[in-house]
């Protein structure tokens, strides 16, 4: 309500959102580059304070974010471990859950920082629904993605019952996964 998103508080971004996301919405989150939509999903997932406003989340909602940097997995696990890391699941459970995501036979034993950008992109993804979130805010999830990548990126996000805010630029990505789509100016 009434929110306005930044680096300075004189120079906002985007103010006077009043908006609302609803459980199981899939929004795709477009327009030009420095107008605000990375702001926007870093301000929701906690990592900026808003300029203005309020922002509220459900009790329940348990948010992942994800961005472009892939910050998120250490460099020095495997695919395996990764995941291990987070839920409760034995080799075989973890290897049955990556093998979803394209991690096939000793692909999960690879080291992180031997991974592709896509194959690290698909074990983020990995990585949040491991978690259990329940909203994920994706800041360019597509980018750099082969087309058995993306395929597969895009089932995952299909199959996600949650509710995804996602910075995308390509229309085609858009038409298939979006329910709404805020264009940002």
């Amino acid at each position: 309500e009434s929110l306005s998103i930044g680096y300075a508080p004189d120079i906002p971004l985007l103010e006077n959102l009043d908006i609302h996301i609803r459980s199981g919405q899939r929004i795709g989150l477009t327009g030009p580059n420095g107008t605000g939509k990375t702001t926007l999903i870093r301000t929701i997932a906690g990592k900026l304070r808003p300029l203005a406003g309020n922002l509220k989340l459900g009790m329940t909602v348990k948010v992942g974010y994800m961005s472009q940097e892939q910050e998120l997995l250490n460099p020095n696990l495997n695919a395996l471990q990764t995941i291990q890391s987070v839920a409760t699941m034995n080799e075989t459970e973890a290897r049955n859950f990556l093998h979803y995501f394209l991690f096939k036979g000793d692909d999960a034993l690879r080291p992180t920082s031997d991974l592709s950008f896509g194959e690290r992109a698909r074990l983020q993804l990995a990585l949040l629904i491991a978690q259990g979130c329940t909203f994920l805010l994706l800041d360019e999830p597509i980018n750099h993605l082969d087309i058995p990548s993306r395929t597969r990126f895009e089932d995952a996000l299909t199959s996600f019952k949650g509710t995804i805010l996602a910075v995308v630029h390509d229309r085609y990505f858009l038409e298939r996964f979006a329910s709404d789509v805020w264009h940002v100016n």
